[in-house]
């Protein structure tokens, strides 16, 4: 369970499916403060980041099959 800080809600720019994952692109204040292999709550689910563009704000995570199974993060949409 995260028990961190919450900081700001972070938007949804895209959904990408990869058979039973999908990879959530993500944007926030603090973006050029991220790295790779980082861990950030989303929903309550803590999630890896696997990618980070700062030119463009934005970072990415993976949630896998069973996540998706056990949280909401399967209903989460663009915007």
């Amino acid at each position: 369970m995260f028990s961190g800080i919450v900081e700001e809600a972070g938007k949804v720019v895209a959904i990408e499916k990869d058979q039973e994952n999908v990879h959530f692109t993500l944007t926030c204040s603090f973006v050029d403060a991220l790295k790779v292999d980082q861990s950030l709550s989303h929903n309550g689910v803590c999630l890896t980041v696997v990618d980070v563009n700062k030119a463009k704000k934005t970072y990415k995570v993976t949630a896998i099959k069973e996540t998706l199974i056990k949280s909401n993060l399967g209903v989460l949409e663009v915007g």
